[in-house]
């Protein structure tokens, strides 16, 4: 999205000024050592990368994406040095980043000294450590696994940081919700990095061409990876709209509650799997009631104590449904213990405290929460401040004290927006910036 800089703080416009001015110092300095006798590897290089970097993933929460390119990266800096690779990926994010994908000139400015940073902080790393570094000895792996950690890091962690800034939230909450999850993925990047720089100076430029493939292969697994999550959580949402299409009173309920869990998991720092299967319990936690009567939940009178056992019934009933998708195990016993209470006196199994999931104490404050500022058929939506009150009064015995207190910051802050309608567009993360080097 484009960064509207009147709105953003003034800790984003100084770390966002500082970063940029460093990045094109760094880009000036590189340039200078730009080597005179190697235009033929830059400009191989170049197009390299430019074929790799079309090669784009775009993660399905928040505006960051995935480019295949780093690890030429790292085997340019073995091969070269990181001048040169600083100065190719600088004119690569400009041809692609600004000829062909066209971007907002706030995030151009941002990519072009990030990846430059990047090349050039890790090349400094693999260099520091000296005669190690020769590649005439398998002991060179050292240096570029060190150089490959550093590129992962000073990538991430700049990108979190300028996220954290706008959006007023701790950066490492930030990094571990979008990016730690990927780390172990990017290890499989370090030895495709040896290989080239290998093959490239034992037998030639042609060698090149091998990982051509091998790139858009991995990139094509790597989406199919995604595309698969996508599809599970639209199945899931579909199902839950499919369910709830038959009650007025109910409709878009489960969305709510999840976009409400969601905002609480991120402020608390949840990982991203955390998050994820957060996500597909709050969309299911109510399937179960697809046993109960209609005019059970339909009544507007008191119920019965058998309605009630009915009604009771839909936690152990919706878990033992999710229990069936082996991908959505943990999501089940969170649908189990939804209603379930701090102190003791919730449903099924009467669960207290910490033996209650984290996930299922947020679900069951936000189930409440979005309840009893929606109409039902027994009485019409709360005002917000009532409803709060009841949060308060209640946290401890029904309610998890610190996922209340969490609820309630959030709103005081004006950060926690009732949702009106189930959009399902809306989005719970949002990005500045675009361009994550993995």
């Amino acid at each position: 999205m484009v960064v509207n800089k009147e709105k953003s703080g003034v800790g984003f416009r100084f770390f966002y000024a500082i970063f940029v001015i460093t990045g094109f110092f760094f880009l000036a300095y590189f340039i200078r050592d730009l080597p005179q006798d190697r235009w033929r590897d830059i400009l191989l290089f170049l197009v390299l990368i430019i074929i790799a970097d079309s090669a784009q993933i775009s993660l399905p929460k928040g505006g960051a994406s995935i480019y295949a390119s780093s690890p030429i990266d790292l085997a340019g800096i073995v091969l070269f040095g990181p001048a040169v690779m600083a100065v190719i990926e600088a004119v690569a994010t400009l041809v692609t980043e600004g000829v062909f994908q066209r971007r907002p000139i706030i995030k151009l400015l941002f990519n072009i000294p990030l990846l430059v940073m990047t090349v050039g902080v890790s090349g400094f790393v693999y260099r520091s450590f000296g005669s190690l570094a020769d590649m005439s000895s398998p002991l060179f792996l050292i240096p570029l696994f060190a150089a490959g950690v550093v590129y992962y890091l000073f990538n991430t962690w700049s990108v979190s940081f300028i996220i954290s800034f706008d959006s007023k939230r701790n950066p490492l909450v930030v990094w571990k919700q979008n990016y730690m999850w990927n780390f172990f993925h990017i290890l499989a990047l370090f030895p495709v990095a040896a290989v080239i720089a290998l093959l490239y100076r034992n037998s030639g430029v042609w060698t090149i061409a091998l990982f051509i493939i091998p790139l858009f292969l991995a990139r094509y697994s790597f989406q199919l990876y995604l595309d698969m999550r996508e599809t599970h959580i639209n199945t899931v949402a579909a199902l839950t709209s499919a369910i709830e299409a038959s009650d007025p009173f109910t409709h878009g309920h489960s969305f709510r509650v999840s976009r409400y869990a969601l905002r609480i998991a991120r402020e608390m720092g949840m990982t991203t799997k955390d998050m994820e299967m957060l996500e597909y319990a709050a969309l299911l936690h109510d399937i179960g009631k697809i046993a109960v009567k209609n005019e059970v939940l339909l009544k507007v009178g008191p119920l019965t104590d058998e309605e009630w056992r009915s009604l009771r019934a839909h936690p152990g009933i919706g878990a033992e449904i999710v229990d069936k998708l082996k991908f959505l195990n943990e999501a089940g016993k969170v649908v189990r213990a939804h209603h379930e209470r701090p102190d003791g006196t919730g449903y099924p199994n009467g669960l207290m405290g910490d033996q209650i999931p984290i996930a299922a104490h947020i679900l069951n404050v936000v189930d409440a929460f979005d309840a009893m500022t929606s109409d039902r058929p027994y009485r019409k939506a709360l005002p917000v401040e009532r409803v709060l009150e009841e949060l308060e009064t209640y946290k401890g015995r029904q309610f998890h004290t610190e996922v209340t207190d969490l609820l309630l910051s959030l709103y005081n802050r004006g950060v926690f927006p009732l949702i009106v309608e189930a959009d399902a567009t809306t989005e719970i993360y949002n990005s500045l910036v675009e361009h994550v080097q993995l």
